[in-house]
This record gives C-alpha cells, sequence and structure tokens, in this order.
C-alpha cells in the first residue's frame, strides 16, 4: 500500500478556539501599545492642566490687590510731627505696589501739636514712596484754631506738612471769610496762602 502524501499545514491558522486565541494576541500586540501610549499621554495631559491651573491661581492670588478695612497709618514728617492717616477701606494698587487708595480717607498732622490739623476726603491716594497724598471730593479741614474750609481736591506731603489746594476754596476763621481759586498751607496751618479769585469777608470785633 502506497504512502499517503504528506500535506504541510504550516503558517495556516489553527480552526476553532485557537484560532481565536492566535487572532486575539495579534489584535493585542497592535492595539495595546497604542492603548498604553493613549494612558500616558492623558496623564501627561492631567499633569500639564493641573500645573497650569495653579500657575493660574498663584497668579491671580498674587495679582489680587490687599483690602484693608479701617486701616490706620502712622509717621513723622521731617520735624518729628507726628501725623495718622485712616480710611474707611483701602487697597494697593494692582499697577504700583507703594500706591494705596482709600476710601474716605482722614489725615490728622501734628497729632500731639498744640493745634493739629485734621483733613477728610471722599477718596484719596497715598503714595508710599514720596509720602504725598492726593485727597479729591468734598474735602474738609479744620485744626484747634476753629478755622476750616472746604474745597474738592488737596494734595497733603506728610513729609514737610504742607498742604496745596488746586481747586476753589471757601474757608472759614475767626478773623472772617475768604474764598479763592487756589491756595497753601503752611507751618502747621499757621499761614495760609490764598491765589486767583481771592474774596474776604472779614469780622468786626
Amino acid at each position: 500500500m502506497a504512502d499517503a502524501p504528506f500535506v504541510a499545514t504550516l503558517g495556516r491558522l489553527p480552526r476553532g478556539k485557537p484560532r481565536a486565541h492566535s487572532l486575539l494576541v495579534r489584535i493585542l500586540r497592535v492595539f495595546l501599545p497604542m492603548i498604553m501610549l493613549g494612558v500616558i499621554g492623558l496623564l501627561v495631559t492631567l499633569v500639564v492642566a493641573h500645573a497650569v491651573r495653579r500657575q493660574a491661581a498663584a497668579h491671580n492670588d498674587a495679582s489680587t490687590p490687599i483690602r484693608m478695612v479701617n486701616p490706620h497709618f502712622f509717621g513723622r514728617d521731617s520735624q518729628g510731627r507726628a501725623y495718622t492717616l485712616g480710611a474707611r477701606q483701602a487697597s494697593r494698587d494692582e499697577a504700583s505696589f507703594q500706591t494705596v487708595l482709600l476710601n474716605y480717607p482722614t489725615v490728622t498732622l501734628d497729632v500731639n501739636g498744640l493745634h493739629p490739623s485734621t483733613l477728610t476726603a471722599d477718596s484719596g491716594v497715598y503714595h508710599e514712596d514720596t509720602r504725598i497724598l492726593f485727597l479729591k471730593g468734598h474735602v474738609r479741614a479744620n485744626n484747634a484754631k476753629q478755622s476750616n474750609f472746604a474745597t474738592d481736591e488737596a494734595t497733603v506731603n506728610t513729609h514737610t506738612g504742607e498742604v496745596v489746594g488746586g481747586a476753589p476754596l471757601a474757608s472759614q476763621t475767626p478773623l472772617g471769610d475768604l474764598k479763592s481759586n487756589k491756595f497753601d498751607v503752611y507751618d502747621k496751618g499757621d499761614r495760609l496762602v490764598f491765589k486767583g479769585g481771592v474774596h474776604a469777608r472779614l469780622n468786626q470785633h
């Protein structure tokens, strides 16, 4: 009896369960690296997004102006006279850390002297580097000599104790009433210089 011909089966896929298993292995070999790369990419994206959010939060915290309620600043001028500066609310200017924005500020010059002067306003800007205070809106001033004045703008130099006004002024003193377009205050309020359109009504004694 002649031998049956030998038929090579190498390279053929097995049938049934072995064939399905072999196909699954081939699919996994292709897709597993892709899945791993996708997972790594997702993790990298999450880490980067978290870092960006933390940096943005830190930037927002740094750029948020510092706000203070009922702050009070104390200092002395060039002659050693004490002054105080307060407000209902204060905040740092976002553009300049040396600049303080004030709501309803109050500044008192020569606090411990015989004739302290107090100025109030609707708003103010204080520059810590130059120690200059700008007052605006219903600026009012009075001192222990029963003198007071009203204007809309005034500049207070807390270093020298001088006050300069660039807006019309109405002043009431024991000597009488004065009006002018501009004014300067020197020597803790002992010397006032009125400029432009000066009108006075002196009291008779």
